[in-house]
């Protein structure tokens, strides 16, 4: 999803306008959400600690707000499930595409096929990587661990949103076709084959047929269903604060399901009202229509660091 709205906003407004966007989508939420991750931290250890520990929150705060988000102090380690906000290292991910998408737009103009090269090497990385690049870097991290927080690795999946962008046209003619991968997705869930690269449907090393069929749905939701205009989006607010809700709730004891959903839902309306949509009033529309009955919208794009 980021592959085809990232890439359709930059086409259609390229340079400064794109970085605005970008910024006034991401950052407001994710500094919103890192205070509430510390606050979290402070409640398992004290108030005090932040005092005796400072450089430690201090150099944990900056790296959740730049570009760092899978760095995890050890003093975090022994909080909920031993990660203050983990979901978000593909944040770190979508940031470096963001930058990615103009450097792949300018090359698309010297080479033909630029995006489809880029998928294809990403995806032989992405298949290759855990058997060839296991050399250890840091700690237990291998080189592979490392590619996984960059598009290097993800990008086959950017570049698949971008392809469909770029060929839109042959996708409106398959559109009536597309509910029927709802048959594949749910033979490929049931098979699991966990960590295969082509057919996997566990984890984050899903398949590419998996991630074919599941896409196809996702298309057919978005341009072959009637359009609904929603005047709220939590689905940012939704994934970043879902980790940060379920650590609080382990820290004082309540590990209840429920109350964990009502609460997520509860901070991503606090985080909508009050700090995402005031943020969003300040961009300028960088989507046009890609079709006179369907438009790309681009309030949502942030929410795909969810697909990794």
């Amino acid at each position: 999803m980021s592959g085809f709205l990232i890439y359709a906003s930059y086409i259609n407004a390229p340079g400064p306008r794109y970085f605005q966007n970008r910024f006034l989508r991401l950052f407001p939420g994710l500094l919103f959400v890192t205070i509430g991750g510390a606050v979290v931290a402070l409640t398992a250890h004290g108030a005090g600690e932040l005092v005796s520990r400072f450089p430690t929150y201090a150099s944990w705060f900056v790296a959740q707000t730049t570009l760092g988000q899978a760095y995890n102090p050890a003093l975090f380690r022994d909080v909920g499930v031993g990660v203050i906000n983990g979901s978000l290292w593909t944040i770190t991910t979508e940031i470096i595409f963001y930058f990615a998408v103009p450097v792949i737009v300018k090359l698309e103009r010297r080479v033909r096929h630029a995006i489809l090269i880029f998928t294809a090497f990403s995806f032989a990385i992405y298949v290759v990587g855990p058997i060839f690049l296991t050399q250890p870097v840091v700690r237990d991290k291998t080189v592979f661990d490392v590619l996984g927080l960059t598009p290097i690795v993800w990008g086959w999946m950017f570049g698949i949103g971008m392809l469909a962008v770029k060929h839109f046209d042959l996708v409106r003619c398959t559109m009536r076709w597309l509910p029927l991968a709802i048959a594949p997705l749910i033979f490929l869930a049931w098979l699991g084959a966990e960590g295969n690269p082509f057919v996997g449907a566990a984890g984050n090393r899903i398949g590419l047929f998996y991630f074919a069929s599941y896409i196809a749905l996702v298309i057919w939701l978005a341009f072959g269903t009637p359009f609904v205009r929603l005047s709220f989006d939590l689905s940012y607010g939704t994934y970043v604060w879902h980790m940060p809700v379920i650590n609080l709730l382990l820290v004082l004891a309540v590990p209840n399901f429920a109350f964990a959903v009502v609460v997520t839902l509860g901070m991503a309306c606090v985080s909508w009202f009050f700090v995402e949509r005031p943020a969003l009033q300040l961009k300028r529309q960088s989507l046009k229509p890609i079709e006179k009955s369907h438009q790309i919208r681009d309030e949502g794009d942030a929410s795909d660091a969810r697909n990794a």
